[in-house]
């Protein structure tokens, strides 16, 4: 529910209190953390909480059965982020048998609450976001990239905290939703731009389109010939032949040493972006200052090429001429020393 002030006729929105001390963010957020569930509004079968930097991460079956994460953390910023998503890409990976070891009262009671947890739920019930973060504070750059983090099964709440001066702590829990980062994505300048009319964009309340795997070799709009280097302000169109190519730089040491390179010239981490609508192509990528590439599911590596296939589960990708820093920036093919 929003809350307003009437100031000379006119609804403004309310805020109470002043900004929350030290102390009343760390209080929230360990209560937070107690009531999870109901914070939520989500059932869960909680198995056990870690200590991460910044917080707590609580490892969880969800009401499909579902081996879930979800963080409570102070501040989330896209190093945060991606290893949040790397702990919860592990966790998803445990076992039945490695979830009761961790359960309180081991296998026996972990057996015994799971059949009355899931006898309490529906029939049929549709498995959630594998990783949910709590968080007191997103960053800019998280905000704008979530309308790809969120096709990855990610969820954020944002939590924010006041202070009254009767010694209260006034809280509201936010979920960030996709529309808004949808819209933060399509109304880049740049990307506006570079996008032929050809290629109608979607509204900005749409989410960004399901990724569909390519099958290899050239393909109709993407058989031209090599173009030279454009200017860093290009469109994602001048990457035609990034589809059945061979790679710009070949794979290996060269490559990485020619990555490293690149990353050293631009304030990392940054966010990598591949985005070919009509093909349905979204996918983000986040390059650090030793010239790794991890992706949104965790994965990292050395290579452009190698990254841009492990996305789009395919073989003949140029990840160089893939690539680019930011919606409608410069591809690592421009940026290449």
């Amino acid at each position: 529910m929003a809350l307003f002030d009437l100031k000379d006729d006119r609804l403004e929105p309310a805020v109470l209190g002043r900004p929350a001390t030290d102390a009343d963010r760390a209080a929230v957020l360990a209560a937070v953390r107690r009531q999870i569930a109901e914070v939520l509004h989500r059932p869960l079968l909680a198995i056990g909480w870690d200590q991460v930097v910044g917080g707590d991460a609580l490892t969880a079956l969800d009401a499909a059965g579902q081996v879930v994460t979800i963080e409570v953390i102070d501040v989330l910023d896209s190093t945060a982020l991606l290893l949040a998503m790397a702990r919860a890409t592990n966790a998803a990976r445990t076992g039945r048998d490695q979830l009761a070891s961790r359960y309180p009262g081991g296998l026996p009671a972990f057996e015994q609450d799971w059949a009355g947890f899931r006898g309490a739920m529906p029939a049929r019930v549709e498995p959630g976001p594998r990783l949910t973060v709590v968080a007191t504070s997103i960053a800019d750059d998280v905000r704008t990239s979530f309308g790809m983090i969120a096709e990855s099964g990610v969820e954020l709440h944002e939590l924010r905290v006041r202070s009254t001066e009767d010694g209260r702590a006034l809280v509201s829990v936010e979920l960030l939703h996709t529309d808004v980062a949808s819209q933060a994505l399509d109304l880049d300048p740049a990307a506006q731009v570079a996008a032929p009319a050809a290629d109608p964009e979607p509204s900005a309340a749409t989410v960004p389109t399901p990724v569909v795997a390519q099958t290899p070799g050239p393909q109709p709009d993407d058989g031209a010939p090599v173009p030279a280097p454009a200017a860093s302000g290009s469109g994602h169109r001048l990457d035609a032949a990034a589809l059945g190519a061979e790679p710009t730089v070949p794979s290996g040491e060269a490559s990485e040493q020619a990555l490293a390179a690149i990353a050293q010239t631009l304030e990392t981490p940054t966010t990598l972006v591949w985005l070919r609508r009509r093909r349905g192509i979204d996918h983000r990528a986040t390059l650090a200052a030793d010239g790794t590439i991890t992706l949104a599911d965790g994965t990292a590596y050395r290579d452009p090429s190698a990254a841009a296939n492990a996305a789009q589960h395919t073989q003949d990708i140029d990840g160089w001429r893939a690539w680019r820093v930011g919606v409608g920036g410069p591809s690592l093919r421009e940026l290449l020393v």
